[in-house]
């Protein structure tokens, strides 16, 4: 046995005993300041997740991290920045979720489902509605503003499962303004809607209907006009006596006049529908019209002799018109 040989092998089984007795040392954490997730997570494992924290929330690392992408990955430790605070506090709400609430279910479906950051999100930072986006848009900035908002949504969004650009969104923002008095504004979200989905019969009843509505409170005339222009515009499979109908009962108690206006012409447009009749002498009920209530029940019984709730209607009315004279 060579001397050379033998200071080599001498060499090799060193370095060898070195690297066993560093192995052996306990592992500082890769990663610092770790909170929710474990301190020994894998380096492919935390990429994965903040990966996919990303896709959720359709942003990138500096959204919640301090520091430039791919520049200082050694601040992404810093708690500088409010929106990393809020996201451990929803990955806790999530594991909450998953492993105190959904794991206790009686029975689960197979595969089991469980709550991630895209369930809310679905790639957008703030898990809000449509229409809560553009009700919010509206408070601050009015109906231009609304509409801008819902374009550059659409333009960014369309076809991903961010936002729902069907018809319930718009049409449902479209209810909250009406609600807080704003018919006009109201009413502009419809034409939108029916812009944007023009082959929604769902989007053309709903602008009809508030058109003739609108129209109505003008006058009768206005009203008669309204139901005229928008038949002709989307048919009587969006305008037909169950929308006029709708119409009516819609306007009644803000404005009875209006609402027997509409029901009026309900009737002239289908003078062989009991249902009609049913209803305009359901409206004269409400202004206290006693004798007009009574044409049109008898109208409607007469159409169909089986109209049971226009018989107790009559019956009712005989007793009403005792205890209060009808209104003049």
């Amino acid at each position: 046995m060579s001397a050379h040989w033998f200071r080599r092998s001498l060499v090799a089984v060193l370095l060898g005993a070195v690297a066993l007795s560093v192995s052996a040392q306990p592992q500082e954490p890769t990663f610092k300041n770790l909170k929710v997730l474990p301190k020994d997570i894998s380096d492919a494992d935390l990429k994965a997740t903040m990966f996919a924290f990303t896709r959720a929330l359709g942003v990138r690392c500096t959204y919640c991290h301090v520091g430039e992408e791919h520049v200082k990955p050694e601040d992404f430790q810093k708690d500088d920045k409010p929106q990393k605070r809020v996201a451990r506090e929803m990955m806790r709400m999530a594991h909450e979720i998953n492993e105190d609430y959904l794991a206790h279910l009686e029975t689960r479906a197979k595969p089991e489902v469980g709550v991630k950051c895209v369930t809310c999100h679905r790639g957008v930072p703030q898990p809000r509605m449509l229409q809560d986006v553009l009700t919010a848009s509206y408070e601050t900035g009015g109906i231009d503003s609304t509409v801008a908002r819902y374009n550059t949504l659409r333009k960014r969004y369309y076809g991903s499962f961010a936002y729902d650009f069907s018809e319930a969104p718009l049409n449902d923002a479209s209810s909250t303004l009406r609600r807080q008095g704003h018919p006009d504004d109201a009413l502009r979200l419809l034409e939108l809607n029916v812009e944007m989905n023009p082959n929604s019969n769902y989007a053309k009843r709903s602008l009809a209907g508030a058109t003739i509505a609108k129209g109505f409170t003008t006058s009768p005339e206005a009203g008669a006009a309204a139901y005229a222009d928008a038949k002709t515009k989307f048919g009587d499979r969006v305008v037909n006596e169950n929308l006029l109908n709708d119409v009516g009962f819609q306007l009644l108690g803000s404005n009875n006049a209006a609402g027997i206006a509409a029901l009026k012409l309900n009737v002239t447009e289908n003078p062989q529908s009991a249902n009609a009749y049913d209803s305009l002498g359901e409206a004269y009920v409400a202004a206290g019209d006693w004798k007009q209530a009574t044409e049109a029940y008898k109208k409607s019984l007469a159409l169909d002799p089986a109209n049971e709730n226009a018989k107790k209607a009559l019956e009712d009315i005989k007793v009403k018109s005792k205890q209060k004279p009808a209104k003049k």
